[in-house]
């Protein structure tokens, strides 16, 4: 982790052995049920740490800072859910997952973390009612797409926070772009991780 927190300076000692905690956890489920893909080599480096820049930049971190409820849709392993959960412990996160094997796990790595902001949600993202501050996801359809179907459960002047990669006149259509805010994961890392790595920021 020593490597790791050269880039957050800001990230407490408690926050970095809560994330390592939760990159143990989910290997070890990964053993048991396909959460993340098994050809992975470092969990912690491919699926955790680019959900970390969202602290280190200033107004995204104020954004969810200032937020009362974010939806994480699609949550499959729990990412980003509770690598957020971890960064805003007074934010309360909505894990949803439409696969039950995958809720009981992430409900499992919940309360190893021991993480009271959190709930588990095994439902379809269309059966919900609540509206949120913000809806997060990570590769789980087209950006696009993702924006078209959080739409409806965002309240006024909500937000879509969704971790992709590839080019960036690709990921958002024109449509989108006026209200999308790019922002580039690598630049966090001196170019060392999370290569091509961009958190995409619509704003309703």
């Amino acid at each position: 982790m020593q490597t790791y927190s050269s880039f957050f300076k800001t990230l407490s000692p408690d926050v970095w052995r809560r994330l390592e905690t939760y990159a143990a956890l989910l290997s070890e489920w990964n053993e048991k049920i396909n959460l993340v893909s098994r050809k992975e080599t470092n969990l912690f480096e491919n699926h955790i740490l680019p959900i970390l820049p969202l602290a280190e930049d200033t107004e995204a971190h104020a954004y969810f800072a200032n937020s009362k409820n974010i939806l994480d849709v699609g949550t499959g392993g729990g990412i980003p859910g509770i690598p957020l959960a971890i960064l805003f412990p007074k934010v309360s996160f909505t894990l949803l997952d439409s696969i039950r094997k995958k809720t009981v796990a992430v409900a499992d790595m919940i309360e190893t973390l021991a993480l009271p902001n959190v709930q588990v949600v095994c439902e379809r993202l269309e059966n919900l009612s609540e509206r949120y501050d913000a809806c997060v996801g990570r590769g789980v359809t087209a950006f696009e797409r993702f924006v078209a179907a959080t739409a409806k459960h965002l309240k006024p002047h909500g937000s879509v926070f969704y971790w992709s990669g590839g080019a960036v006149e690709t990921l958002a259509p024109q449509p989108l772009k006026a209200h999308t805010c790019v922002i580039d994961l690598e630049v966090f890392f001196q170019g060392r991780y999370a290569v091509t790595k961009k958190l995409l920021w619509y704003r309703k």
